[in-house]
C-alpha cells in the first residue's frame, strides 16, 4: 500500500496541509465572478480535482490559461499551466505533463517567483522518479531543497526533505530513507504532515521486523490523523495497525485494525483507498483459512481494480485470488485468475520495459546535445579570432596611418590570416557537416536494429513465454491433483499441452531459421530431388493439425520432374505457406498446394479459402518493421515471423513471391522458381 499511497500525496503537499473543501460551492462561485477572481477560482477548483477528477479539472485551467491570455495576467497563466501539468501526471500523461511544467517555468523565472519555481522543480522530479530516473529526481530535490531552505519556507523545506525521504525509500536505502523521515518530522508544523512521515517510518521498521519501533509510530501516526481529521493517514495507520498485531498473532487485533480501515475508507468514498483497504483484510482473511470472507472482499477489490484499471493493485489481487481458488480445488477459477495475473504481469513488465528504454533514449540524447554544445563551441572560437585580428587591423589603421608601406603591409598580412582563418572555417564545416551526416546514418541503423530487437524481445517475452508457462502450471496442476480430476479433464489439459508442444516447436524452428539467416549463417546447398517429393515432404507435418481442424489439405501436382534446389530451404518456405493456410481456414474449408511447369520454370502456389488478408495488411505482408500477429480461426497464436522467413530465404534463392487475396475469400501465395 505504501507505495501507491505515497505518489497520490506527493503532489498534494505543494502546500501546506489541505483541509477539505467544497468544490461545489467554488463552482457555483466561479459562475459568477469575472475577470481575476473568476482565474483564481477555477485555478483552485483545477487543483482539488486535479487528483480526484483530473479529466475535469482540465477543462478549469484551460479555461484559466484562456482568461488569463486575454486579461494579460502572466502570472495567473503559470500557475494554471502548471496545475495543468499536475492533472495530467495524474491521467499518467507524464510527458505532457513535463511539456507544461516547462512553459510554466518560464514565466517563473522571469518574474522571478522563487517559491513557485520550487514547488515546480519538485513536481519535475516526482516525473523523473516515475520513469525510473531515482538519479536525476535526487538531483532535482536537493537544487529545490537549497532553494526552500534559503528563503526560509517551511512547509516547502518538509515536502521536499519528504519526496527525498520517498525516493530512497523506493529504492531500497531504507537507513538514508528513515534519514530524511526523521529529518522532515522537524519541518512537519502541522499534525496531518507528521502522520503520514510516521506512518512511512513505521512501514520501514515493519518490513524490518522491529515491531516496537513500528507500533510507537502508528500510535503517534492515529493521534495526529486523527487531531487533524486526515483520513487518508488514519487508514494506513490502521491497515499497517492490522499487519503489525497479525505479526504478533493477536488476531482479533488485527482483524478490527483492517475493518476499521475498511469503514473509514467506504466514507472517504477514495476508490484506491477501498481497494487496499479491501485486499489487506481478504489477504488476513485467507492467511486464516477464513476462505468466503477473504474471496468476498478480495473479489469486490478486483472488480473495482478494474474499474479504475489499477494494473499494480490488478497483478497483486489476482496473484492471491490464484492461490485461493486453487486451496478450494475450484480449478476452473484458479486457472482463470492465473492467467490474468500472468496478462497484467506483463502489462506491469511492458511498462518497465518501456521506462528503461525510455531512460537510454534520454541518456543518448544527452550525449548528442553534449556533441552539439561542443562542435558550436569549436564554431564561436573560430569567430572570436577572426574579430579579434579585425580589432587589431582597425588599431593598425588608426595608429601607422601616415605610414602607407607599413599600413599595406600589415593589411596584407592581416588580409592572409583572415583568409586562413576563413578557409579553416570552411574545413571546420565541412568536417561538422560530415560527421552530422554520419550521425544521421547510424541514427538510422541504430533505429532498425531498435525494431528488430523490440520485435524479437517481444517474441521471446510473450510468445515464447506462454507456452513454457502453460506447461508449467498445467503440469502443476497434474502433479498436484492427479487423482482428483477426471479423465477427460485431464485429457483436456493433455490436449492444451499438445497444442502448446507443437506451437512451441514451430516458434523455435522459426526462431532458429530467422537467426541464421539474419547472421548468414545459412548457406545454399543445391542437389537433385524430385518435385512431389519436396512437396510432400513440406506437407506432411501439417497433415495432423489440418485433420484436427477438419481442413482438407489437396496435393495437386500436374507434372513430376527432378528439379535442383536446397531442400531446407524450399521445405521451409512451402511448409510456413501451408502452416499460414491452415491457421487461417475454418473448418470444412480446402488448402490446395499446387505445381505447373512453365517456360523457364516452375511455380508453387498454396491456396485457401479462409478468412483472407485485408487490402491494408497485403502491402506490407512480408515485412518485419511494426508487424502486429493475428490469431488463427481457433485462436491459434503467432509471432508473424513466418512469412519474413519465406521472403528473406525466398530473397536468398532468387525466387518471386507474389500473394492475392480478398477478406472472406481466402488467399494464394504463388512462388516462381527460375530453372536458370
Amino acid at each position: 500500500m505504501k507505495k501507491n499511497l505515497a505518489i497520490l500525496l506527493l503532489v498534494l503537499l505543494n502546500t501546506s496541509f489541505i483541509a477539505q473543501v467544497n468544490i461545489d460551492s467554488l463552482i457555483t462561485l466561479s459562475k459568477s465572478a469575472e475577470g481575476k477572481d473568476k482565474i483564481n477560482l477555477m485555478i483552485r477548483i483545477g487543483y482539488y480535482l486535479g487528483s480526484d477528477n483530473p479529466n475535469e479539472a482540465v477543462k478549469y485551467l484551460d479555461e484559466a490559461i484562456e482568461l488569463s491570455d486575454k486579461l494579460n495576467l502572466t502570472s495567473k497563466k503559470a500557475d494554471a499551466l502548471f496545475n495543468k501539468g499536475v492533472a495530467l501526471w495524474h491521467l499518467g500523461k507524464i510527458q505532457d505533463s513535463e511539456n507544461y511544467y516547462n512553459q510554466a517555468k518560464l514565466i517563473y523565472v522571469e518574474l522571478k517567483d522563487t517559491l513557485s519555481l520550487i514547488k515546480l522543480y519538485n513536481s519535475e522530479a516526482i516525473n523523473y522518479s516515475m520513469r525510473g530516473r531515482t538519479d536525476i529526481a535526487l538531483e532535482t530535490f536537493f537544487r529545490s531543497l537549497d532553494f526552500a531552505k534559503k528563503i526560509g519556507d517551511r512547509p516547502t523545506t518538509f515536502n521536499t526533505i519528504f519526496n527525498i525521504g520517498i525516493v530512497f525509500d523506493n529504492r531500497g536505502e531504507l537507513d538514508k530513507a528513515i534519514e530524511n523521515y526523521l529529518q522532515a518530522l522537524q519541518y512537519a508544523d502541522e499534525q496531518g504532515s507528521r502522520a503520514l512521515v510516521e506512518n512511512y517510518l513505521a512501514d520501514i521498521y515493519l518490513t524490518r521486523k522491529d515491531f516496537k519501533k513500528a507500533e510507537e509510530y502508528l500510535n503517534n501516526a492515529i493521534i495526529n490523523a486523527q487531531a487533524s481529521g486526515d483520513v487518508n493517514s488514519l487508514i494506513w495507520s490502521y491497515t499497517n495497525l492490522g499487519t503489525l498485531y497479525f505479526e504478533k498473532n493477536k488476531l482479533q487485533e488485527a482483524e478490527k485494525s483492517f475493518l476499521s480501515a475498511l469503514e473509514l475508507s467506504r466514507k472517504s468514498d477514495y476508490k484506491l483507498d477501498i481497494i487496499h483497504s479491501l485486499t489487506e483484510l481478504g489477504k488476513f482473511y485467507f492467511k486464516e483459512n477464513k476462505l468466503k470472507e477473504a474471496e468476498k472482499n478480495l473479489i469486490e477489490a478486483f472488480q473495482l481494480a478494474k474499474e479504475i484499471n489499477s494494473v499494480q493493485d490488478l497483478t497483486n489481487i489476482t496473484g492471491t485470488l490464484k492461490e485461493l481458488y486453487a486451496q478450494q480445488n475450484n480449478y476452473k477459477e484458479a486457472f482463470e485468475f492465473l492467467n490474468l495475473n500472468k496478462q497484467y504481469s506483463d502489462s506491469l513488465l511492458t511498462i518497465k520495459q518501456n521506462e528503461k528504454i525510455l531512460e537510454l533514449e534520454t541518456k543518448y540524447a544527452v550525449k548528442q546535445k553534449e556533441k552539439e554544445a561542443e562542435l558550436l563551441k569549436s564554431e564561436n572560437e573560430l569567430q572570436k579570432k577572426v574579430i579579434e585580428t579585425q580589432r587589431l587591423i582597425a588599431i593598425i589603421v588608426s595608429v601607422l596611418g601616415l605610414v602607407l608601406v607599413i599600413l599595406l603591409a600589415l593589411l596584407i598580412r592581416s588580409r592572409r590570416k583572415i583568409l586562413a582563418a576563413q578557409k579553416d572555417l570552411i574545413l571546420k564545416n565541412e568536417e561538422i557537416e560530415l560527421r552530422r551526416k554520419e550521425v544521421a546514418e547510424k541514427n538510422k541503423e541504430l533505429e532498425i536494429l531498435n525494431s528488430t530487437k523490440d520485435k524479437f524481445f517481444s517474441i521471446i517475452a510473450h510468445d515464447l513465454r506462454n507456452p513454457i508457462a502453460g506447461f508449467v502450471s498445467i503440469s502443476d496442476i497434474l502433479e498436484t491433483d492427479y487423482d482428483r480430476i477426471s479423465d477427460y479433464e485431464k485429457k483436456s489439459l493433455l490436449s492444451q499441452m499438445n497444442n502448446s508442444s507443437k506451437n512451441l516447436i514451430a516458434l523455435l524452428e522459426n526462431l532458429l531459421t530467422w537467426a541464421r539467416l539474419s547472421s548468414n549463417k545459412i548457406e545454399i546447398v543445391k542437389s537433385i530431388s524430385t518435385l512431389s517429393e519436396l512437396v510432400r515432404t513440406a506437407v506432411s507435418p501439417y497433415e495432423h493439425w489440418a485433420k484436427s481442424k477438419k481442413v482438407n489439405l489437396r496435393v495437386d501436382i500436374s507434372e513430376d520432374k527432378k528439379i535442383e534446389t536446397d531442400p531446407f530451404i524450399f521445405q521451409t518456405v512451402v511448409g510456413n505457406l501451408v502452416n499460414n493456410a491452415v491457421k487461417f481456414s475454418n473448418s470444412g474449408d480446402t488448402v490446395t498446394i499446387s505445381t505447373r511447369i512453365e517456360s523457364g520454370g516452375i511455380k508453387i502456389s498454396v491456396k485457401d479459402n479462409g478468412v483472407g488478408i485485408p487490402e491494408h495488411r497485403l502491402k506490407n505482408i512480408f515485412g518485419f518493421d511494426n508487424k502486429k500477429t493475428t490469431k488463427g480461426t481457433m485462436n491459434e497464436s503467432g509471432t508473424g515471423l513466418g512469412l519474413v522467413l519465406v521472403k528473406e530465404l525466398s530473397d536468398k534463392m532468387n525466387w518471386r513471391i507474389d500473394v492475392e487475396s480478398k477478406p472472406q475469400l481466402g488467399s494464394e501465395f504463388v512462388i516462381a522458381i527460375s530453372e536458370n
